[in-house]
């Protein structure tokens, strides 16, 4: 099975080596690695990780184990992390082709670039206040609300942003080109 694993490494020489380490040691085979961010002395890592599901407990404890590492998440892959880019294109291919709406898009792409668990469009003043773990994104009138089960970085909350725009702009230009 494929998994993701979110870990605050400290950011010195060794440290990734160490966890990888433990990783294979408890049956695990990585396939990619995407630096999410990297701030005081840790950089937060996400981890594609192969492991057998009867492997996984193991795996998660041999990753706790690792000293001075914290796993912040560990649940179902979505995809090599490169592979998000190729995501985005094209779900901005399906605006512009008018096979997605705007409405579904923006949430369909956000949320899958965030891999939030939740990512759906709200009435402004329905929307939750936004936190560690919540995301509120001003689209059109609404709110888009993007939760999962640990914290948006700073970084990710800028993609989003950026992202909405690319979306939003690409909504533009589908309704101008469309037939009067």
């Amino acid at each position: 099975m494929e998994l993701m694993l979110r870990c605050a490494v400290p950011d010195r020489p060794g440290a990734l080596a160490t966890l990888a380490g433990a990783i294979a040691e408890a049956g695990g085979d990585i396939q990619a690695i995407d630096v999410v961010e990297s701030a005081d002395g840790m950089a937060l890592d996400d981890l594609l990780v192969v492991v057998e599901p009867d492997a996984l407990r193991t795996l998660v404890d041999h990753v706790r184990a690792v000293d001075d590492v914290a796993l912040v998440h560990a649940g179902p892959s979505r995809g090599h992390p490169g592979d998000a880019v190729t995501r985005v294109a094209l779900g901005l291919e399906s605006l512009l082709n008018g096979a997605m709406t705007l409405e579904h898009g923006v949430g369909v792409l956000v949320g899958g670039l965030l891999r939030a668990s939740v990512a759906a469009l709200q009435h402004v003043d329905d929307a939750p206040e936004e936190g560690d773990r919540v995301l509120v994104l001003p689209f059109d009138g609404q709110a888009l609300v993007v939760r999962r089960d640990y914290r948006f970085t700073a970084t990710e909350r800028q993609r989003a942003t950026a992202l909405l725009r690319a979306c939003v702009e690409a909504g533009r230009a589908t309704r101008a080109a469309a037939p009067r």
